[in-house]
């Protein structure tokens, strides 16, 4: 009996011990978490002091005071907007997008002869700083488009010369040229907002695309992105680079320099990555991705917390106060349009 309560009293003496020990160890736990708790919460508030200041970074600009007063101005200008130019950015949300330019599309902007200069409907060119008709004719459908195009190109940040009107071609932009293409036939079709909505994307081939950004090269550093493509490879603080670092390295290089040619290949591909895309169309190649992210950017209201990589993609944007401004000028010049005209164009 005595050898029994000597080890129950052992075995009590043992777990007090024990638990001792936990309660020593539960501690030490408890003042880990809370130290890193605290450093979590040290690292929030120096990323949102950092955030804050950003924000409140001085721009020069005739809009605005700062980045922040640019960003809040867009969303206000273009707040009762937004709802149609999403109907006209969602136009390029479909799997039928994914035809376009492939080896089975008979619409092919392959087949078109673009050395014809006879097959333009009207050319405008920039001439003292205005858009005017050098050839052809202007038409009543079209009529109002060269302004809208002159009013919010900044032609300080890319290179744009001349917008020709041709029929049963796609939208499309030559950047070396710094032209512009509209189909001449599809626009009866269009709503405003879905040219709107095509006239920024065009632009934003012409602002990622710019010929300042790049060396023309069939190598290119492994920190910069190589359009093989092209043979374009650009600068690392230009903005096709830094979108390709954020969200593109880990792309095969088939679709990252050329993209894919069969509808096959580019639906295989855009159900594998299609939660990371704006839209249907931004997979088919990257230059495609930066043109509808950096649509959504200028058409969209800011989205302060996103969740998912496509969001990121559109906030990609706001880092560059040049853009944020640029975005409250487009939005106001076309509330002010609006306003007055009752139409965009």
């Amino acid at each position: 009996m005595r050898m029994i309560k000597r080890i129950i009293i052992g075995g009590l003496a043992a777990i007090v011990v024990l638990l001792a020990g936990c309660e020593k160890e539960e501690m030490a736990v408890a003042d880990l978490v809370e130290t890193e708790i605290v450093e979590e919460v040290e690292v929030h508030q120096e990323k949102e002091i950092v955030v804050d200041e950003y924000w409140s970074q001085t721009i020069d600009s005739e809009i605005c005071k700062t980045v922040g007063e640019c960003r809040d101005l867009g969303d206000s200008y273009g707040s009762e907007h937004f709802s149609d130019f999403r109907r006209g950015l969602e136009r390029q949300d479909g799997i039928w997008v994914l035809s376009a330019n492939t080896e089975e599309d008979e619409y092919s902007l392959a087949e078109f002869d673009w050395e014809d200069e006879d097959l333009i409907i009207a050319r405008y060119e920039i001439i003292e700083d205005d858009l005017v008709l050098t050839k052809g004719e202007e038409r009543t459908i079209f009529k109002g488009i060269p302004d809208l195009v002159h009013a919010l190109y900044d032609r300080s940040k890319v290179n744009f010369q001349i917008l020709d009107f041709r029929e049963d071609v796609y939208p499309h932009v030559f950047v070396n040229e710094g032209k512009l293409g509209i189909p001449s036939n599809w626009i009866e079709r269009w709503f405003q907002f879905d040219t709107v909505a095509i006239v920024i994307h065009e632009y934003g081939h012409l602002l990622t695309m710019n010929q300042e950004d790049l060396v023309m090269s069939d190598t290119c550093p492994a920190d910069q992105f190589h359009l093989k493509w092209y043979e374009e490879c650009y600068n690392a603080n230009s903005y096709m680079n830094l979108f390709y670092q954020s969200f593109l390295t880990e792309y095969e290089e088939q679709w990252l320099h050329a993209g894919y040619e069969s509808v096959e290949e580019r639906i295989a591909f855009y159900e594998r990555n299609k939660d990371s895309f704006v839209t249907t169309y931004a997979t088919v190649r990257a230059y495609e991705d930066i043109a509808e992210s950096f649509s959504f950017f200028m058409l969209t209201p800011y989205n302060d917390s996103p969740q998912t990589v496509a969001e990121e993609k559109i906030n990609f944007f706001y880092q560059f106060p040049e853009l944020v401004e640029y975005r409250a000028f487009v939005l106001k010049e076309l509330k002010d349009r609006k306003d007055e005209m009752w139409s965009f164009y």
